[in-house]
């Protein structure tokens, strides 16, 4: 099972984040020498210039060790470090075109291209931090399935498309039997493991749908478009019969409830959920692992 995405703020390791400032520090040293050397100090340079260009490339080399020190989860390190020190280069190249006087200026012009490249890096960083983060406010933490918000968010919008293809959705009501039983007897950690392993066997095993979500503690909802009533009976069936397979180290099995609601034209979302959780309610009643079809 893939690990869900966590966000997290921690500091790295002190050793690396120091290597990986000094090594900073000294390469930038090294240019800074092999500028000096091969370049005559433009004294036409204003203050203002001076100050400008000097906090710029503190800033950056700021944000530098920000990075090195502090990790966040979701950010690509390696990226956003790399970046940073381009950017961090392209800065200082850029200040020296500004400081010194030479008769070949092409590398000291490199710095804008440089500043280019680190600023599409930085890019790149925060697009995928933001895809990241939505994802992660999408997902169930422990399970790494879909939430409650945006399994009713998608199956709205769902609903609609099918509406206006004459299409209809059918939605999979699961109800863990005796999770309650499994939690007082083996403790909610283990339930906790029970949970993720069926997550798991529901993503890895059960192919056609468009959504699997938790939607409650021991209950998940399975959502497919454009099936009738047949199709989506043996469709639970089979994911009953995927639960019921699974065995742990304290459990000989594991069975579910399922009740199974295809929409009716026009249907909202509220309604088709509800006729599903009845027929999972019902199924429960008549001797639990079984599927039900809602009327």
């Amino acid at each position: 099972m893939n690990t869900p995405l966590e966000f997290q703020i921690k500091l790295a390791a002190t050793n690396r984040a120091a290597s990986l400032i000094v090594l900073n520090m000294l390469l930038t040293a090294i240019l800074c020498a092999f500028l000096v050397y091969n370049a005559v100090l433009n004294s036409s340079v204003t203050t203002l210039v001076l100050l400008f260009d000097s906090a710029s490339c503190l800033a950056v080399f700021a944000m530098f060790v920000a990075a090195a020190t502090i990790k966040v989860t979701l950010a690509s390190r390696p990226i956003l470090l790399t970046s940073l020190f381009i950017l961090q280069t392209g800065k200082v190249l850029d200040a020296a075109s500004h400081l010194f006087i030479t008769e070949s200026s092409n590398w000291l012009n490199s710095g804008d291209a440089l500043i280019l490249v680190g600023e599409l890096g930085l890019a790149v960083v925060a697009f995928r931090f933001v895809r990241a983060a939505n994802e992660l406010t999408n997902r169930d933490p422990l399970t790494g399935l879909y939430n409650r918000s945006h399994h009713m968010r998608h199956l709205s919008r769902l609903l609609r498309e099918c509406r206006e293809k004459k299409q209809s959705v059918a939605v999979v009501a699961i109800d863990l039997d005796h999770f309650k039983h499994i939690n007082d007897v083996h403790g909610h950690g283990y339930g906790d493991t029970v949970l993720q392993t069926v997550a798991t066997a529901l993503k890895d095993q059960v192919a056609g749908a468009d959504l699997i979500s938790r939607t409650g503690g021991e209950e998940f909802e399975i959502v497919i478009s454009n099936t009738d009533e047949p199709a989506a009976k043996a469709f639970a069936e089979k994911v009953r019969a995927t639960i019921n397979a699974i065995h742990t180290d304290k459990l000989e099995s594991l069975s579910a409830s399922l009740g199974v609601a295809v929409s009716h034209l026009s249907e909202a979302m509220p309604s088709l959920r509800e006729r599903a959780d009845a027929a999972a309610y019902q199924a429960k009643n008549s001797g639990r692992n079984r599927v039900i079809l809602a009327n």
